[in-house]
């Protein structure tokens, strides 16, 4: 996987892997092909992905946030593909909002998140738009959050569907750690401290790809 900081606004991609370790404040990133993307630093900044014909984009995100107001802009051109996992924890007071207006047809995006309280709040302003005249779209969003508080997050979703060839879902689901499970993990020694923190660990991680965590994995063993 390549490695690198993004000194300049805007940045072409075509057919590669990547890890961004930091760029400006905002940043579009446009691609073309097959690419693969993670990001682990993205805090009080703005992402605009454009996704030229017939691309795919896998991108992932794995954040410790704190007071931090991010955003993600979408845009598709005909025949692309977009999978996004962002997976966060979060302390102090923080928001997300993602944007996707679909304006052309045979489009795929699947918007995943999973975020795990740590002491804070986060808002989620999710809108998605398959505006008319398009065709053969799908459009999913899937939002989890571990919290031991419901009202630490709001997920604000906002679907708008202005034509009938299109498959288009939102779903959300906010709780507390299985206690089934927690137990579980008691009964086979470990103690509930560690055991809480392998469920969350598992539960942020468990969309993301072999290859960030193994480079994730790889960056600790070398600090």
């Amino acid at each position: 996987m390549h490695k690198i900081k993004v000194e300049q606004k805007s940045l072409n991609v075509k057919e590669e892997e990547l890890y961004i370790t930091d760029f400006l404040e905002d940043l579009e990133l446009e691609v073309s092909g097959t690419v693969y993307c993670a990001i682990q630093n993205f805090h009080n900044q703005s992402i605009k992905i454009l996704l030229e014909e017939n691309s795919h984009l896998t991108i992932e995100f794995l954040l410790d946030l704190e007071n931090t107001k991010n955003k993600i802009t979408i845009e598709n051109q005909e025949n692309s593909k977009l999978d996004m996992h962002y997976a966060c924890t979060y302390k102090g007071t923080n928001e997300l909002v993602i944007e996707n207006v679909i304006t052309t047809s045979h489009n795929e995006n699947k918007i995943q998140v999973r975020a795990v309280e740590n002491d804070g709040t986060l808002t989620i302003l999710a809108t998605g738009e398959i505006q008319e005249n398009t065709k053969e779209n799908t459009y999913l969003e899937d939002i989890k959050a571990i919290t031991t508080h419901e009202n630490s997050i709001k997920i604000m979703p906002d679907l708008k569907v202005a034509t009938n060839s299109v498959l288009a879902n939102h779903n959300a689901t906010i709780g507390p750690i299985e206690e089934n499970l927690l137990f579980y993990l008691e009964s086979k020694g470990l103690a509930k401290e560690s055991a809480t923190s392998l469920i969350k660990e598992g539960f942020l991680k468990s969309n993301l790809q072999e290859k960030m965590l193994k480079f994730i994995g790889g960056e600790r063993d070398e600090s």
